[in-house]
């Protein structure tokens, strides 16, 4: 493959950037072996690097050692069980702080418009039955509204929780039964922030992310 634009060559944290994105993207399957040979052909740098920024995702949790490399890691229920309890009030917090800005005027009005976008990409994604797309978008949303919250911390925190899920968030959002409610939540969830109502926000929000963890299906 040609190298990755964004990428210069010898820079651990650029190929840690582009390997993080691809964890959030769901681009990688639990459990698939990742190589420091072919992580570099694939990236355009050499293996150096890639040793440094494979070292730092053994220490996010996101891949594990394994015969020749490491693989990607996967969640067993207990862990993902774990990780959506927090999930559910972080992403409440948010929710919550994002309608708060919302009601104090801090939020400008071309940011809730984009997240009433987001929610529709998710939609559309949703509707052509593309997994991939769906979870690419739904992920943006999430973002979106972590963004809207404020909190630098928090936002941070939840990046780290959202790559952990990432990699079966794709399969999860090919069930058609969870990819179908998902959209009203979602909606349910900007109504809130748009209406600076932060109770309603958090209820939503909370109540989503519970949801979400009762159909999720831990790939191991």
């Amino acid at each position: 493959m040609a190298s990755t634009p964004d990428l210069q060559p010898g820079s651990a944290q650029a190929v840690y950037a582009a390997l993080r994105r691809r964890f959030s993207d769901g681009a990688y399957a639990p459990g698939q072996r990742l190589t420091e040979m072919a992580l570099a052909a694939d990236l355009g740098v050499s293996r150096t690097p890639v040793r440094e920024a494979i070292g730092r995702l053994l220490t996010d949790g996101l891949v594990v050692p394994a015969a020749r490399g490491v693989a990607v890691a996967a969640l067993s229920p207990i862990e993902a069980e774990h990780l959506f309890v927090l999930r559910a009030d972080l992403e409440a917090l948010a929710a919550e702080l994002a309608a708060r800005r919302q009601a104090q005027g801090h939020l400008a009005p071309a940011e809730v418009d984009a997240l009433d976008r987001a929610v529709d990409e998710v939609e559309v994604a949703v509707r052509a039955h593309d997994p991939r797309a769906s979870a690419q978008a739904n992920l943006a949303l999430h973002r979106a509204i972590g963004a809207a919250a404020g909190n630098t911390f928090l936002e941070e925190t939840l990046h780290r929780v959202w790559d952990r899920i990432a990699v079966t968030t794709v399969a999860n959002l090919d069930d058609p039964h969870w990819a179908g409610a998902i959209t009203e939540q979602h909606q349910a969830i900007v109504r809130a922030i748009r209406a600076g109502d932060a109770e309603a926000a958090r209820r939503a929000a909370k109540a989503h992310i519970e949801a979400a963890g009762r159909a999720y299906k831990p790939l191991t």
